[in-house]
């Protein structure tokens, strides 16, 4: 083998090592979920670690959802979603384990809905091919 076979051998197994070598140091990220409606959804954020590892992945979804309180800024978790389409079908109704939540929706105009400790919240979102704005739900204590 010539040398310059050797290098490039050598970067092309030390390249495909490298996502082994990523999983292995990155944290346990929740799965990402799909709905009955096609939509895949992750939601989590628990911890700093697992804060990064939401925020590595967010770029995959169009819409991203967060939950604290209005003064603190604390983060919330166990908040029930549901979400519906301009139709009023259901998309997605879980129960967010962590205060982010991330969905990949087709294009289109959609309800989203949030409750926490007997509070609720909706508001009409409109989701483009592309990941908008994050949508920040405040709930009081």
């Amino acid at each position: 083998m010539k040398p310059a076979q050797r290098i490039l051998s050598a970067l092309i197994v030390g390249v495909l090592s490298l996502p082994a070598f990523a999983q292995e140091s990155m944290p346990d990220l929740p799965r990402s979920q799909t709905t009955a409606a096609g939509v895949r959804f992750i939601a989590g954020g628990i911890g700093h670690e697992q804060q990064q590892a939401m925020s590595a992945v967010q770029s995959g979804y169009n819409l991203r959802l967060t939950f604290a309180r209005p003064k603190s800024g604390e983060y919330l978790a166990d908040v029930r979603v549901m979400i519906t389409d301009s139709k009023q079908n259901s998309v997605l109704d879980t129960v967010a384990n962590g205060p982010f939540l991330y969905a990949r929706l087709p294009a289109g105009n959609y309800k989203v809905t949030a409750m926490f400790e007997g509070q609720q919240q909706s508001r009409k979102v409109s989701v483009g091919a592309y990941q908008q704005p994050p949508q920040v739900f405040y709930f009081a204590e």
